[in-house]
């Protein structure tokens, strides 16, 4: 075994050894337009990315323009400060995390700037966005063809410093083969245009020192260039010297892949691609990772557009998360591994026969595997979205053995990929543990997690071991130590052991040229810290376990089945899937601030820094906390949309609630936790709806509303003329039929006091199904106070409910409810907050009232007639509903109405989100985040369309800022039936 570099080991500086760093703040903010943040909570919300380090930062700078970047640089180099660039910190080597001043593209400098599609073109700026820009080149039929699996929050920028690619390299290869051109930011501040080979040797300052460097080193390293680099072409591991040929260099080819050591990526131009017209899937399924492997070489001979492998482990982990299960339809039987075997055409029938031409080539090689179809979009988008996620479900195993990345980004050659997994395998178990295998099997790039634990010593050890060993064998096959991810700190360290001491020379000097007083992004690549050293490491051994153990804290939810609260913190890996915007509902607040303090990783890690005393004494009850978790929402979207199931919302009642012990509850939050107690207060007698809300329209009201924080713009729900209980009892019971079977109605709180109509047309949809309704003596589902931390109050509410509901529940009575939010606390909240059977029961037996009909209706129990009108409806999908079901029910529901066309808007959340967009601080916010996708396609809706939302704070968001109502699907369900009462069920 060799020694990891024949150079010492690089000290990374401290933040002590640069003084005071205000005078740097001072000086940067007199320059800088954008966002300049010295503040303890920023700054360790920037030191960590997706990798395993964590380096807390000098400062962050949030540039607007070009002319921040360079002041930036200019002040940097004057008080010799380390630049580090960053995207959206989705890096797992390690390369955005460092002491140093960062620099984040990502909020305001992700721009579209030029766009030639008769030459198939792009200019960007660097914060941009993969998947925001092919949604913008979408109407033009092109995209930018390497698609790394993070596409949905990696930026341009991002994927230029690591030269990344994805599941279609072996069509599109690298990000390097379609970079036309940058605009960048030397050290010492000067801007350089880099467009394609040139010659410039004369040039004055650092582009021609550099430029002279790099020519010399390519004529002295000309044998080491040809014998030490990586016999794979998927690599971006070291400078690629290798890219550059003739007597005019294209330096725009060396600065991709540099991880940011040699300049700043202000602005790329890049070659696009035609979208494929059409794409189908074949997934093979193989008894053995070994013959799937074997297979993997024969298989390219067919030609196909991306060859994705999945193991066992990643299938199972999907199927043990219902939120990625309901994806999992591709699957027959229990295979061992599949790969995903995919194709471009002009046609289906050009892609029948390509699909029909591997089957007969598997049958001719006589590769020994099942293979499932996948033709429709619908179909594909599964396969796509579990492979897609299969990090984050890796990852989100439950304990502190996790699938690590430091090993996962090796490739060799596609023909020797077989034996290497096997050498890999053994090294693994020679160290004592197993390992995740999944990813990019046609390129030779396979993504193998070893589990380790790096809180313990002995899971620092087996990483180094395996690291080291898996170096070795990386050279001797070939390969590269890093195909798509970057060297960065997991892997700098080993970057000798492949290039050699000649070259790695070389390196230093051309980083000398660029980078004379070695500032930018320095210790990354090559002359690394080792990779295992518990000064950088997040989690850092018995280090993690002194000095940083998470601070004890007695909980209200039960979080056991995470381990602990801590470890449930600990289920967020970093990766960002909580950045993406544009599609998806996590994160609103994030998708409407781009703030990284704002994003579910953001609030992660701040939790996980005040419980290890980061954050100083306070801990959880600290105001950066509390700063930290002000924008969620609560709307549950990470829990179904975060691959490692982090449930913000849960994290950040329990919080909150740490929050109220030390310091108090505000006024307004005891109001809003008792919006039942208050809504009942004004209808205590009928007829009273008026004069309470004339009440509510007075000056005075409106005062004491703004006084405690109450945005006046808004307008609380107005009380009904007959509350839904006195109309259910006075008029309805009295003809209820008592051979009919029974279902449960939970009435909330809105639905009796505000919008009737609503429980009305329950009734009557339920009533038509053939059952009878029945009511209990329920109290509030406490999703207000869980909201607002009340965690004691709710633990009351709760326990009445479930006492009242259980003995329905143990019968099997099925429970409905029409309000999504409250539904989701029978379902979900109650089992956390009183664990036991009981909660269990009726957390089964509840669910939402549409998809207690379309269940009817799938098993043939449902007979309903209908008017025969046509009707154009476009839905809305509650936050709550996606989170623990999906929209599916809904659209299934509403589908039932015949001569319906039902679509859905596909939003994120409303923005209102219960008390939320009432708040006067949060306002414009909630305005902003409805605006994101629902209230333009609101707006746009033709005037005969019908608008339909079930949750109260969504329709109160459309009814607010558009000209429309929205309705209930219960409402315009109802108001569909023939058998219907001539009653309106509208507002």
């Amino acid at each position: 075994m060799t020694l990891l570099s024949s150079a010492p080991p690089a000290i990374l500086p401290t933040t002590a050894d640069f003084g005071d760093l205000q005078l740097l703040a001072a000086e940067l903010r007199s320059h800088i337009a954008g966002d300049v943040r010295f503040d303890d909570l920023t700054r360790e919300l920037y030191s960590t990315d997706a990798s395993n380090y964590r380096i807390t930062p000098l400062g962050v700078v949030i540039p607007r323009d070009e002319a921040d970047v360079i002041a930036a640089h200019q002040i940097a180099s004057r008080y010799q400060i380390p630049l580090l660039p960053r995207g959206g910190g989705t890096a797992l080597a390690g390369q955005t995390v460092g002491v140093a001043l960062v620099l984040d593209f990502s909020r305001y400098m992700r721009r579209v700037t030029a766009i030639n599609a008769e030459a198939r073109t792009v200019r960007v700026q660097a914060g941009l966005v993969l998947a925001d820009l092919n949604r913008q080149l979408t109407p033009l039929g092109l995209m930018f063809g390497p698609d790394p699996a993070s596409g949905s929050r990696a930026t341009i920028g991002g994927m230029v410093g690591n030269n990344s690619t994805g599941a279609h390299s072996i069509l599109y290869g690298m990000t390097s083969d379609h970079v036309r051109g940058m605009s960048v930011i030397l050290a010492d501040g000067s801007r350089a245009t880099l467009d394609g080979p040139r010659d410039y040797s004369a040039a004055a300052g650092l582009l021609g020192d550099a430029y002279r460097t790099v020519a010399a080193e390519l004529v002295d390293q000309r044998a080491a260039i040809d014998s030490r680099y990586p016999k794979t072409w998927r690599t971006c591991a070291g400078y690629a010297l290798n890219r550059l040929h003739g007597d005019a260099l294209d330096l725009s080819q060396l600065l991709v892949g540099s991880e940011g050591t040699l300049a700043t990526t202000l602005e790329v131009e890049l070659a696009l691609v035609p979208k494929p017209k059409m794409t189908r899937l074949a997934i093979l399924q193989f008894d053995s990772l070994h013959a799937a492997l074997e297979a993997t070489p024969s298989l390219l001979e067919v030609e196909p557009s991306a060859v994705e492998l999945i193991d066992h482990l990643m299938l199972q982990r999907t199927r043990e998360t219902p939120q990625f299960a309901r994806y999992l339809t591709f699957i027959d039987g229990d295979p061992e591994v599949i790969l995903i075997v995919e194709f471009y055409g002009e046609s289906a029938e050009e892609l029948a026969g390509k699909v029909d031409r591997l089957k007969a080539h598997m049958q001719q090689h006589s590769i020994r595997a099942s293979v499932v179809d996948a033709i429709t979009p619908a179909q594909q988008n599964n396969v796509w979205t579990v492979r897609r996620a299969g990090l984050n479900l890796v990852m989100g195993i439950k304990g502190d053995h996790k699938p690590t990345h430091f090993i996962e980004d090796a490739a060799v050659p596609v023909a020797q990929v077989a034996a290497y997994v096997e050498d890999v395998a053994q090294i693994i178990r020679e160290a004592g543990t197993t390992f995740a295998i999944y990813a990019h099997a046609s390129a030779g790039c396979l993504h193998i997690k070893p589990l380790v634990n790096l809180k313990s010593d002995a899971g620092i050890r087996q990483y180094r071991q395996i690291g080291e060993a898996v170096a070795d064998l990386v050279v001797q096959y070939g390969g590269t130590i890093s195909g798509e991810h970057g060297e960065g700190l997991a892997r700098g360290c080993f970057s000798e052991k492949l290039f050699g001491p000649e070259l790695i020379g070389a390196f230093r000097r051309i980083k000398a040229a660029f980078d004379p007083l070695g500032l930018m992004n320095p210790g990354k690549m090559f002359d690394a810290p080792p990779m295992d050293d518990p000064a950088i490491l997040r989690f850092g051994g018995s280090r993690y376990q002194t000095a940083f153990a998470p601070l004890p804290t007695s909980t209200r939810f039960d979080f056991s089945a995470d381990g602990s609260f801590a470890q449930a913190v600990e289920q967020c890996n970093g990766s960002g899937e909580c950045r993406k915007t544009g599609s998806g509902a996590m994160c609103p607040s994030f998708m409407a601030t781009r703030d990284e303090k704002d994003s579910t990783r953001g609030r992660g890690n701040a939790l996980r820094l005040a419980m290890s005393g980061s954050l100083g004494s306070a801990g959880l009850a600290s105001a950066e906390v509390r700063e930290a978790l002000d924008l969620c929402l609560s709307c549950k979207a990470c829990k179904a949309e975060c691959p490692s199931a982090v449930d913000m919302a849960k994290l950040k009642a329990e919080t909150t609630a740490i929050y109220h012990d030390e310091h108090g509850v505000p006024l307004r939050s005891q109001l809003f936790a008792r919006i039942a107690r208050l809504n009942a207060l004004g209808t205590l007698v009928p007829g009273m709806s008026h004069l309470s809300n004339a009440v509510l329209d007075l000056p005075l009201t409106h005062a004491v509303f703004k006084r405690i924080g109450i945005a006046p713009q808004r307008h609380l729900p107005r009380f009904a003329d007959q509350t839904f209980r006195r109309w259910f009892e006075r008029q309805h019971v009295s003809s209820v039929d008592y051979s009919r079977p029974e279902v449960v109605l939970f009435d909330d709180t809105f639905l009796n006091y505000n919008t009737p109509s609503v429980g009305r047309a329950a009734v009557s949809i339920l009533e038509a199904a053939g059952f009878r309704v029945t009511l209990i003596d329920k109290r509030c589902c406490g999703r207000p106070a869980i909201s607002k931390g009340l965690l004691d109050l709710v633990k009351e509410l709760a326990a009445h409910n479930i006492a009242q509901l259980v003995p329905y529940a143990r019968r099997g009575v099925p429970i409905v409810g029409c309000e999504p939010s409250c539904v989701s606390a029978l379902i979900d909240d109650y089992r956390d907050l009183l664990p036991g059977p009981d909660a269990e029961a009726v957390a089964a037996a509840s669910q939402g009232i549409e998809s207690f009909i379309v269940s009817l209706a799938e098993v043939g129990k449902l007979s309903l007639t209908f008017d025969q009108t046509p009707r154009r409806i476009l839905f809305h999908a509650h936050c709550h509903q996606k989170a623990l079901t999906g929209s599916g029910p809904v659209q299934q529901f509403l589908s039932l109405i015949p001569q319906a066309t039902v679509s859905e808007i596909p939003s994120g959340c409303c923005g209102v989100a219960g008390s939320f967009g009432y708040e006067a601080e949060h306002y414009d916010l909630s305005l902003k985040i409805g605006e994101d996708r629902l209230l333009p396609a609101v707006r746009e809706a033709d005037a005969t369309t019908i608008i339909a939302a079930a949750g109260t704070s969504c329709r109160e968001q459309i009814a607010h800022s558009t000209p429309r109502q929205a309705l209930h699907p219960v409402e315009l369900f109802a108001s569909a039936l023939k058998s219907t009462k001539q009653e309106s069920f509208q507002k």
